[in-house]
């Protein structure tokens, strides 16, 4: 029998046992070995007549999430690998749906404790929309709380987790809806726009927070866009003195340079992002670029958290690229986002990507007074990496959609530019899990443009001055546990991290780093999400099933292309309470 050992970092756990469930893997079993500071935690499948191992490794005061959402089955190994080592699994359920050990029909035993009768032991784990989501909200929480009518509690529980909600309430890619047990008769519950209801509602104002005693520690981040605003925030509120600086004239990072306004609002992302960081009594200095965090230190800083972002467009590739009538995404996004600009794109814009930011590219073009605009992209809408809905709001306002094209050389011109493009199929899954585009030999065509936008993805950009040990991709190297790169007292997150991500993984990695921060400060770090609230009676199922989506009301198309107004208008009261109210409650007794 074949074995093959895989090791990984926990934040790839997941995705590989996605990949494993896909490739119709076996589960087997699940050993752990203390390590003294760590555990090493194994996985075993079994695939193919071969065994594969999945190793890896956590500190003793850290956990793993839970593989069960995936391989049920799991559950009694992660319970005992929890009840003999202590380590935590995120959203284990401590029985298998309350059924485990029944030994007699008036009589059921549970790995909690015996119950007498035939009703389950009340306990509530995380729902599966929680689970999902990267900044840990206690999401049904606040979904029952907006069908109660308490605006208020239900904004609270989502800052607890995440300091951005009416950001998040507009550009989250919202995993969370694809963990909703309503999404199965295609129906998620629209918690991003309920985030943003209560956000709305409520206000964005500085509140009255606790902050703990001071500690005498000085803390610097290094960007203001969701990983740094986010990090500064909770260092705050553990009582560090926290500066912030940014090198842009506002706050926001790629959301200010990168999100159109028709998607976030400038002024509801400035004012939100402002409000959390007076509540952490950070300073911001904007207008400030780091070149040296040698300097940072010596102007008496404890620790630094560097959350530059990825603010340059990734390269073609192909001939004749330095065109001038083939743009950068981030540098035109840059132009209209950040300077408001109004460049001449033409009457006819061809996007060559699949991305959120090839999207907005076309999205945008249409708005500046482009006749006819495309997205080419090189795999098909199944692949695309942009989200959905974003997706389909393109193709309402006329975007056209190419796929299984990829560019291979600019020909020339000036208006109209010509270049050549070859069709594509998709192979092989890459080192992504997607199909791997290949060109078809002999298929090459010839397209005119007159502007081109290319909308690949983005790349690091660290400055020499830092001194950081960066990966092959320019990325800054970090310990995945803790987020502190090669110099000591110096940690990094999001996008400089990890490559180009969405908000909300930002804003965990921001959180993930204040943790670290402050336990490397000598502090506790941020307490664990507890997931504890009374008991909420089983929803009447039936009734529940009879419920529709509530759609949200957008600007009308004709008005959409001739404005950058917000497109999304947003759920009244009546219909927030009427979307919350169809939670299934189903985080009791899973």
């Amino acid at each position: 029998m074949s074995e093959q050992n895989i090791s990984l970092t926990v934040s790839e756990l997941i995705p590989k046992i996605h990949e494993l469930a896909a490739a119709k893997a076996r589960f087997v079993t699940i050993t752990c070995l203390d390590l003294g500071k760590e555990f090493e935690v194994i996985y075993h499948f079994e695939k193919d007549s071969g065994l594969v191992n999945v190793k890896v490794r956590v500190g003793k005061e850290g956990n793993l999430p839970t593989i069960t959402t995936i391989y049920p089955c799991a559950f009694l190994a992660e319970n005992e690998v929890r009840d003999m080592f202590g380590l935590k699994f995120t959203g284990l359920n401590p029985d298998f749906n309350s059924r485990l050990l029944r030994t007699a029909e008036d009589v059921q035993t549970t790995l909690l404790k015996p119950t007498v009768g035939v009703s389950p032991p009340m306990f509530r784990t995380p729902g599966r929309c929680a689970q999902n989501c990267p900044a840990r909200i206690d999401v049904p929480k606040y979904v029952r709380l907006i069908a109660e009518g308490r605006f208020e509690e239900a904004l609270e529980t989502i800052l607890e987790q995440n300091p951005l909600a009416a950001i998040c309430g507009r550009v989250c890619f919202a995993p969370c809806e694809d963990g909703c047990r309503q999404a199965k008769k295609g129906e998620p519950i629209s918690i991003r726009l309920l985030k943003r209801y209560v956000a709305d509602v409520v206000g964005i104002k500085r509140r009255d927070v606790k902050r703990a005693k001071p500690t005498g520690k000085k803390v610097a981040v290094v960007g203001a866009g969701p990983a740094g605003v986010t990090a500064a925030y909770y260092l705050g509120l553990l009582g560090h003195d926290v500066t912030v600086f940014d090198e842009l004239p506002k706050p926001g990072g790629m959301m200010l340079v990168g999100i159109p306004q028709y998607r976030l609002p400038k002024d509801v992302m400035e004012a939100e992002i402002r409000a959390r960081l007076e509540e952490a009594e950070a300073d911001l200095k904007l207008n400030t670029k780091i070149e040296s965090l040698d300097e940072l230190f010596k102007q008496g800083f404890d620790a630094i958290f560097v959350a530059t972002g990825a603010h340059k467009g990734a390269s073609l590739r192909i001939e004749g690229e330095d065109h001038p009538r083939l743009w950068d995404c981030i540098d035109f996004l840059r132009e209209v986002n950040l300077h408001g600009r109004k460049p001449d794109v033409g009457e006819k814009v061809v996007v060559i990507g699949g991305g959120n930011s090839a999207v907005d590219a076309a999205r945008v073009s249409l708005r500046l007074g482009a006749k006819e605009v495309a997205i080419y992209y090189r795999r098909t809408r199944n692949e695309m990496p942009a989200t959905p809905s974003e997706v389909a709001d393109a193709e309402e306002e006329g975007v056209k959609l190419e796929f299984l094209v990829a560019p291979t050389k600019v020909l020339g011109g000036e208006k109209p530019v010509k270049m050549e493009f070859i069709k594509m199929k998709l192979g092989a899954p890459d080192a992504s899990g997607r199909p791997r585009p290949e060109p078809i030999p002999r298929s090459e065509f010839t397209v005119e443009a007159d502007t081109f936008i290319k909308a690949i993805g983005q790349v690091v950009t660290v400055p020499e001055g830092f001194n950081l040990k960066l990966d092959r991709r320019g990325q800054i190297q970090v310990n995945p546990e803790t987020l502190e790169t090669s110099m000591k007292g110096v940690f990094a997150g999001g996008d400089a991290v990890t490559g180009p991500a969405s908000v909300v993984e930002a804003i965990a990695a921001g959180k993930k780093a204040a943790s670290a921060i402050d336990r490397y400060l000598g502090g506790k770090g941020l307490p664990e999400p507890a997931f504890m609230e009374e008991f909420v009676p089983r929803a009447d199922v039936e009734e529940v099933l009879a419920m529709h989506k509530v759609s949200v009301a957008k600007l009308p198309h004709d008005r959409r292309i001739k404005t950058f107004e917000e497109v999304e208008l947003g759920y009244s009261k009546d219909e927030a309470v009427r979307e919350a109210k169809r939670c299934w409650r189903c985080d009791w007794y899973e």
